[in-house]
């Protein structure tokens, strides 16, 4: 068996909240906190009072994503949905401030302390809710008693989702994870309580996707153990909401392995090699109708290959593995994608590329480890990007700061962007190594869509070659604003 056998890295994109919302048992029971730029999840209290219900309370945090962008990018392959590795719920801890940690005395002394070693669960929600306008569950309550008015603050709370609809248990489920409307639920342990939220969802967004079940959104708890603790204490752990002005928001992080290397000038008769093809329409990648198999043949057209099945590898981009074993160096062969359709009922065409066999891939020759320049096409240092732009990045990579000097050798050229100099948001990713007419093209796509409003982005890129990761010199800078009357979810 022939196995193609790479390093896989990883791509990210990220989606945003559409709504959430905080909502609390006991005496908080009618309120919610859907506007409020921190949730704070509570459980414990009122341990020695004579009215636990009125003292003892649990929090929760509920939130919905919408997947529709993520759906198309999966349809058109943009994003292949066979290569997505995970989905990650990311919250960043905001820390319990000072306010909602004092102690109240209004029946006995409720203390207040930031929680830690316990237990956080997240789990799909099974019909749809209102965020709610109300911003804070203490200072609603306290308002409520001050003047005596029931002051509603919106739904959905603790026993409604709407107005007109209440959940099955109050809080969506008494036990999340012993419901049987749930299916899938995921688990997170916090040893010192500030640590993030980062939670592996893949197997709820999976069943979303699939249709296996609607997407009403995620709730955020303790562990239910935890919620039943009877307690003098009240135990607090803060997340930032969507409703933060800062680059805290919540999102799912999809990661895919999607980075890929056209072998096609490099074929040697000692190793599988990966051909490409790309399909365009006028300047822009398009994905064929159908298509045929692919063979290898002789420039004679005798087959040495029939019946090679192609892969799509994201929007126009195809491959086929191909092991040369019988070849030898220096001889040409052609691979022709028999059957490629566009417009069904109007064309149908057979498209033929070339290779030549290289010497042997593996060797005892040392490479030499080389100086690189990088020119950077695509985007210019420190430009303003919308939101919504889809740019592709083209990187040339020149050997001893020549003017045209491609590297003989094979190497791996990548590159990252991190958010206001912090926070890393595409982790080191290989750039795309693809040969287009006979030549090579590095390159990775930029997609604005999903990167905050009014942030500076920095993209580094780095060569790993010879047993060295080496950080170019050269960087491009930008920041994304919004354009007047995009929302952005």
């Amino acid at each position: 068996m022939n196995i193609y056998n790479k390093t896989l890295f990883m791509g990210v994109f990220r989606i945003y909240p559409s709504k959430s919302n905080s909502i609390a048992s006991g005496i908080y029971q009618i309120f919610n906190s859907g506007q409020n730029a921190v949730t704070d999840l509570w459980y414990g209290g009122g341990g020695t009072d004579t009215a636990p219900e009125r003292r003892n309370s649990i929090s929760r945090f509920i939130i919905k994503f919408d997947l529709d962008e993520l759906s198309e990018k999966i349809s058109s392959k943009e994003i292949n949905g066979d290569l997505v590795t995970s989905y990650k719920l990311k919250m960043t801890n905001a820390v319990p401030g000072d306010r909602i940690l004092e102690p109240e005395f209004e029946f006995d002394v409720l203390d207040k302390r930031i929680a830690a070693s316990f237990d956080l669960i997240t789990f799909p929600i099974n019909k749809d809710w209102d965020e709610g306008r109300g911003y804070d569950l203490y200072q609603e309550n306290y308002l409520v008693r001050q003047n005596g008015n029931p002051l509603a603050t919106g739904y959905s709370n603790w026993n409604s989702a709407t107005m007109t609809t209440s959940w099955d248990e109050p809080g969506v489920y008494t036990n999340p994870t012993a419901s049987t409307a749930v299916t899938y639920y995921s688990t997170q342990h916090f040893d010192l309580g500030n640590e993030d939220i980062d939670m592996d969802i893949t197997d709820i967004v999976n069943d979303w996707l699939s249709g296996g079940s609607t997407n009403n959104g995620l709730g955020v708890a303790y562990r239910r153990d935890y919620e039943t603790l009877s307690t003098d204490t009240r135990y607090i752990a803060s997340f930032f909401t969507d409703k933060t002005n800062s680059s805290f928001k919540p999102y799912i992080e999809v990661n895919y392995n999607q980075s890929f290397q056209d072998d096609r000038l490099q074929v040697s008769n000692n190793r599988t090699s990966r051909l490409f093809l790309y399909t365009f329409s006028g300047n822009n990648s398009v994905n064929y109708f159908s298509a045929g198999t692919v063979e290898i043949r002789t420039m004679a057209d005798v087959p040495v290959y029939t019946g090679l099945t192609p892969t799509q590898q994201e929007n126009g981009v195809y491959y086929i593995d191909v092991l040369m074993s019988s070849a030898t160096r220096g001889q040409q062969y052609k691979d022709v994608w028999q059957g490629v359709t566009f417009v069904p009922g109007i064309d149908q065409q057979d498209l033929t590329q070339i290779f030549t066999i290289k010497d042997n891939y593996y060797t005892n020759n040392v490479p030499q480890v080389n100086d690189y320049s990088i020119s950077v096409y695509g985007i210019g240092d420190n430009s303003i990007l919308s939101i919504g732009e889809t740019t592709k990045v083209f990187v040339d990579l020149r050997v001893n700061y020549s003017s045209r000097n491609e590297p003989k050798t094979a190497y791996d050229l990548q590159y990252r962007m991190v958010m206001n100099n912090q926070d890393e948001v595409i982790p080191w990713t290989p750039v795309n190594q693809a040969v287009i007419n006979k030549c090579k093209n590095n390159y990775f796509v930029l997609e604005t869509g999903w990167l905050l409003h009014n942030q500076t982005y920095k993209i580094e890129y780095r060569i790993n070659e010879f047993g060295t990761k080496r950080v170019m010199p050269e960087s491009t800078t930008f920041r994304v604003i919004r354009p007047e009357g995009f929302e952005q979810t």
